[in-house]
């Protein structure tokens, strides 16, 4: 409407005007809270979002160094362990270059005593059959056909 308009205008339709006007200022304000209130929200959304990629590029960070960390004990487990087979092992090679020489040892010393025993059976056998050699056959004494030898070796008449 123009100024002219206007002026020719009684008051209750300028009143009514005005209060049709209000109305309208009322809604676009309550409309204007609402969108002031969803891009308030939007804001909150979207510093959050960035937030919690921040937070979720944080921990990504946290857990690549975890399992780093993991990675690298597992080596350094692995590394030990295959350290303590190789010492275990040589100490097993050892043991069995020891046990080799005593079973040899023991060996040798055997077959020595056995050499020595036959030696000294054979000088025993050697002694023994020479004095019987050397002396002469001597009848064995033989009993009294009277007397028999009774209990305890006492003689008894028969």
């Amino acid at each position: 409407m123009t100024d002219k308009e206007l002026r020719k205008l009684r008051r209750d339709d300028l009143l009514q005007i005005l209060i049709n006007q209000q109305r309208q200022i009322d809604e676009l304000n309550g409309e204007l809270a609402r969108a002031k209130e969803a891009l308030e929200d939007r804001r909150i959304a979207i510093e959050q979002s960035g937030s919690l990629a921040e937070a979720a590029l944080k921990l990504n960070g946290v857990f690549e160094s975890a399992q780093a960390a993991a990675d690298q004990y597992l080596q350094q487990a692995q590394a030990d362990a295959d350290a303590l087979r190789a010492q275990a092992q040589a100490e097993a090679d050892k043991a069995r270059v020891v046990a080799e020489d005593v079973l040899q040892s023991a060996r040798g010393e055997a077959e020595r005593i056995l050499r020595q025993a036959r030696e000294e059976g054979e000088r025993a056998k050697g002694a023994s059959i020479e004095p019987a050699a050397q002396s002469a056959p001597q009848s064995a004494p033989q009993p009294d056909e009277g007397k028999r030898r009774g209990l305890f070796g006492r003689n008894r008449k028969a």
